[in-house]
């Protein structure tokens, strides 16, 4: 069974607390039964938000702010998440396995681009639930936002984990050698980049070798 993703939740639900999802071992891997139900991160996040931020491989490959806070982490809750989906700029929504359960990560779409952006606290990677994740935010877009033809990704080089989630959710590589992605700072860094579309093209896998190699 795939998992699909929820519709956008109304001005007033952008801060309502828990997910309905299906139940999942936070250990095990994740099984055709027990797709990730996503629903937008709320207050009670904080801590775990601020926890996973503090990762090093954060401050190397993403533009969160660094060293990050737990003011940090309630700003992005309670500020920029419902702002950014009350003007459409920015869709985000938290990845648990049920209802009420711990924030495993988050991914957001922007409109700009339809560019997706994801990231999973370190316990939870390796588990599949981002790849799943990243295809159902594809399908979404398709279905509901009018004139999607295309899903981007965009990461720092040599982001490998982002760029292998990107590619078994079916994206294509586009890098060339003057792609860039989005540094802290507000300077323009050497990057990677890919994009699908509502299929998946034939040689999507095979376009990730000058990337990724003989990387399974």
């Amino acid at each position: 069974m795939r998992a699909r993703w929820p519709r956008p939740p109304s001005r007033r639900s952008t801060t309502a607390s828990g997910s309905s999802g299906a139940r999942a071992d936070h250990g095990a891997r994740r099984t055709a039964h027990d797709p990730p139900r996503p629903r937008p991160p709320v207050e009670a996040d904080v801590e775990r938000i601020a926890r996973y931020c503090r990762d090093p491989l954060f401050e190397q490959f993403l533009t969160t702010p660094w060293p990050y806070t737990e003011a940090h982490a309630s700003g992005f809750l309670t500020e920029h998440v419902p702002e950014a989906w009350r003007s459409g700029s920015e869709l985000t929504w938290a990845i648990r396995t049920e209802s009420g359960g711990p924030l495993m990560g988050v991914i957001s779409l922007r409109a700009a681009g339809r560019e997706v952006g994801y990231w999973l606290g370190a316990e939870h990677r390796g588990s599949a639930y981002m790849a799943e994740a990243v295809g159902a935010v594809c399908a979404w877009a398709f279905d509901e936002l009018p004139e999607t033809e295309t899903v981007t990704w965009r990461a720092n080089a040599g982001n490998v984990a982002s760029a292998m989630v990107a590619r078994a959710a079916g994206f294509r590589n586009t890098t060339t050698a003057t792609t860039t992605a989005p540094g802290r700072d507000g300077v323009e860094l050497q990057g990677w980049s890919a994009e699908r579309g509502r299929t998946r093209a034939t040689d999507a896998a095979e376009s990730w070798a000058p990337l990724l190699g003989d990387r399974a």
